[in-house]
């Protein structure tokens, strides 16, 4: 059983999938900038949602990973941060 317009469901959902930035880099932690270097990944990533075609009220911060690496000099972290946010229609 196959439903009505079922050769053209992928479309669809690709039509009102939320569109998404990403940002995945190592940062060097400086002392006192522990709360920072994170902030400044989200609004990384909140820019590249927007940039992507996404509305900037409604991007939001799914994910934030960080990954601190040990053989690297000046407390390097791998940060990645994942935003998503509706398409902007206007």
């Amino acid at each position: 059983m196959r439903p009505d317009h079922y050769s053209v469901a992928n479309a669809i959902g690709a039509a009102i999938a939320q569109i998404g930035g990403e940002v995945d880099r190592i940062f060097a932690m400086a002392p006192g900038s522990r709360d920072e270097v994170p902030a400044t990944a989200k609004q990384e990533a909140v820019d590249r949602a927007v940039a992507a075609g996404a509305a900037p009220g409604s991007v939001q911060v799914m994910d934030i990973e960080e990954v601190p690496i040990a053989y690297l000099p000046g407390n390097a972290t791998r940060i990645r941060v994942r935003a998503v946010g509706d398409l902007d229609l206007t």
